[in-house]
């Protein structure tokens, strides 16, 4: 189906505009990253209405994406095992955060742990964005340590406990994601 989709979005386009060979590998190339991310993402949906979790789905899908927007981390490496990741990290990490309430200790704990991971490894890139260039790294180590300081003002002053196991377990994920060990298990090259 996705092979079907991509080859008739790519006609219609070619019907359209002449396009270079390389221009024609960088669309389909951004076609098949549509094809799995519009997938993945009505999947989602489903399971949330089925489970009744689309308001969590929703904020946690802007919150962990606001953090990984500068810290980054890594990805899988092919569509299954994004398939096999991202079910039990959004689905299982909404039923965890609307029914679970973090202790006090553990969420500054989480707090802690995911300010010196920001601060060590992040922006952590990956071999299809590397990161080579000294300023946009710092650029994006800043953003990203940024983003996370007004999230834990948010979290100081929300009394909301969902929005806060939300921001916890966003956090959580992407300090698991941006370290170095989760790259060293999946055989991943690290910071170029």
């Amino acid at each position: 189906m996705k092979k079907k989709f991509i080859e008739s979005a790519l006609t219609k386009i070619k019907q359209q505009k002449k396009l270079t060979s390389l221009e024609e590998k960088k669309l389909r190339y951004g076609l098949e990253a549509f094809y799995n991310l519009a997938t993945k993402t009505i999947v989602l949906i489903i399971l949330a209405i089925v489970f009744d979790l689309v308001i969590e789905l929703l904020l946690l899908i802007f919150v962990y994406s606001l953090f990984r927007l500068y810290a980054f981390g890594i990805h899988a490496k092919t569509s299954l095992q994004c398939w096999f990741t991202t079910i039990p990290i959004y689905i299982g990490g909404c039923f965890s955060v609307k029914y679970f309430t973090f202790p006090l200790w553990l969420s500054y704990s989480i707090w802690i742990l995911g300010f010196i991971s920001f601060c060590l490894f992040a922006p952590a890139d990956t071999p299809a964005r590397p990161l080579i260039h000294k300023q946009k790294r710092i650029r994006a180590k800043i953003l990203s340590l940024c983003i996370l300081t007004l999230s834990f003002v948010f979290f100081s002053l929300n009394t909301n406990y969902i929005y806060n196991n939300i921001i916890l377990y966003a956090i959580l994920m992407v300090a698991i994601s941006i370290n170095p060990l989760m790259y060293k298990l999946t055989n991943t090259p690290f910071n170029y």
